[in-house]
C-alpha cells in the first residue's frame, strides 16, 4: 500500500518527468526564424530594413538600395561586400584595398556602410 504522501510524489515526479519529455520534443525556438541566404540591414545588430543579396548574381557587382550597417549570413556562398558604389574597394570616398567578406555563417556590424557587394560561386 502507498501512502498518501508517496503517492502525491510519484504523480508530482511522473508529471515533470513528461512536461521535461514535451519540452525536448520542442522545436528550438527561433532556429526557424532565420532567413536563408545573406540579409543585409539598414541598422546596426541587424535591425532596421532587410534586403537579401540575389545569390544567383555570381561575379556581378550589385549595388544595395539603401546603406547597409550589418548582415546575417546563412549561405554557401561567401558576399564581398564594398564601402563604396560599383564593388571599389577601400574605406568611404577612398582607394585601397579594404573590403568585407561575409563567410557563410556568421552575422555582424559592418566598419562602415554597405553601398555595394559581389557574390562567389561558392565558400572561398
Amino acid at each position: 500500500m502507498i501512502r498518501h504522501g508517496k503517492l502525491a510524489a510519484l504523480v508530482t515526479s511522473a508529471a515533470a518527468a513528461a512536461a521535461l519529455l514535451t519540452l525536448g520534443a520542442a522545436p528550438q525556438a527561433g532556429a526557424a526564424d532565420l532567413p536563408l541566404g545573406v540579409t543585409f540591414y539598414t541598422g546596426s545588430d541587424r535591425t532596421g530594413t532587410a534586403m537579401s543579396a540575389d545569390l544567383d548574381e555570381v561575379g556581378v557587382c550589385q549595388e544595395l538600395s539603401a546603406p547597409a550597417l550589418s548582415y546575417l549570413a546563412i549561405s554557401q556562398r561567401n558576399v564581398d561586400v564594398f564601402f563604396n558604389p560599383d564593388c571599389q574597394t577601400g574605406a568611404p570616398g577612398q582607394s585601397g584595398d579594404l573590403y568585407y567578406r561575409t563567410g557563410t555563417f556568421n552575422g555582424g556590424d559592418f566598419p562602415y556602410p554597405a553601398l555595394s557587394f559581389r557574390v562567389h560561386a561558392d565558400a572561398n
